[in-house]
């Protein structure tokens, strides 16, 4: 799957932060124990963090346990949890100390994560859970969709990541079968920074048409295929996907991109780590289907092939 903007799924993005020996553990000289990273996931049986002792530089070969007892507890039901270490390597060869722990966190519910060093040195993080959103679509415009992700019960809440993912093949208007018989591509676009806060969550607008040269390009570049006349050959449409990350509020880089290396890498810039350093935070993926009318695709050069009572065109009725 081709990606117009990279972002990673939320637990790897934050495991993937140990690639600068020097900066993911801090700063050295400095009174604080440990850096933290991490996601809070309501979807997922178990839960991560990356735990480092703050210094100069991280042993790479280092595999011995860290001097670290980590904790965390739900603030609303009173229920406590002892994350367990484990040991992994990261691109560079680091080896990386992953807590984990076995727990679904409620959606909305608020958690404190203590990481407790021999000398009684201590690190904290308070983790807040967003609430389950749904998503709303209108038109809004020739060839453009409104968009709106609406919290159930909570709206604060963040989109780290907001993309649009079309399912597209190759049609040719004199041999209807191609539609079927060419290879299927999907690709993915970003409109991180496009959305707009409104009472009870963000809204968006997506204009169909500005990606659809790009996309026909990526499609000759990935197949091989040519586009000789655009009124009788070009890309069918047969899904069209909104794929977003919820994140709690604090999860909000300056500048409003998560995967900004300046923001990454430097300890401090954006940080919600008591007496250390580093980013914990509640958050999940989410996608929704998008059906925009004939009406709609028919204002676009692509051709109109979704099965708008949920189906797929190729492939039947799901």
């Amino acid at each position: 799957m081709r990606r117009y903007y990279f972002c990673a799924a939320a637990l790897l993005f934050f495991l993937s932060l140990a690639g600068c020996e020097e900066e993911v553990a801090g700063p050295g000289g400095v009174d604080e124990a440990f850096s933290l990273y991490g996601v809070f996931n309501p979807r997922l049986f178990m839960q991560t963090v990356l735990v480092a002792p703050v210094e100069d530089l991280l042993a790479p070969n280092s595999g011995k346990p860290l001097d670290a007892f980590v904790t965390s507890t739900d603030l609303g039901s009173g229920q406590a949890y002892v994350w367990r270490d484990s040991v992994a390597a990261n691109a560079t060869g680091q080896l990386d100390h992953i807590y984990w722990a076995d727990f679904t966190p409620g959606y909305g519910s608020h958690h404190r994560m203590e990481v407790v060093r021999s000398d009684g040195k201590t690190s904290t993080v308070n983790v807040e859970i967003p609430g389950e959103v749904r998503v709303e679509g209108s038109e809004a415009g020739r060839q453009d969709l409104h968009v709106r992700i609406l919290g159930i019960e909570d709206e604060n809440f963040v989109l780290p990541r907001i993309e649009t993912i079309y399912d597209v093949s190759f049609y040719n208007i004199d041999d209807p079968t191609t539609v079927c018989t060419t290879p299927r591509r999907q690709y993915v676009f970003s409109h991180k920074g496009t959305e707009n806060k409104i009472d009870g969550g963000w809204e968006l607008i997506v204009d169909m048409n500005i990606f659809y040269e790009t996309m026909r390009s990526y499609y000759h570049d990935d197949t091989g295929i040519d586009f000789w006349n655009p009124t009788r050959d070009g890309l069918a449409l047969l899904r069209l996907r909104l794929a977003f990350t919820v994140g709690s509020p604090e999860w909000n880089p300056p500048g409003g991109d998560p995967s900004d290396e300046r923001v990454l890498v430097h300890p401090g810039t954006l940080s919600n780590v008591e007496n250390g350093y580093g980013l914990v935070v509640g958050g999940y993926n989410d996608e929704a289907a998008l059906y925009p009318s004939s009406r709609v695709v028919g204002y676009t050069p692509f051709f109109d092939f979704i099965q708008r009572d949920g189906g797929d065109y190729c492939l039947g009725m799901l």
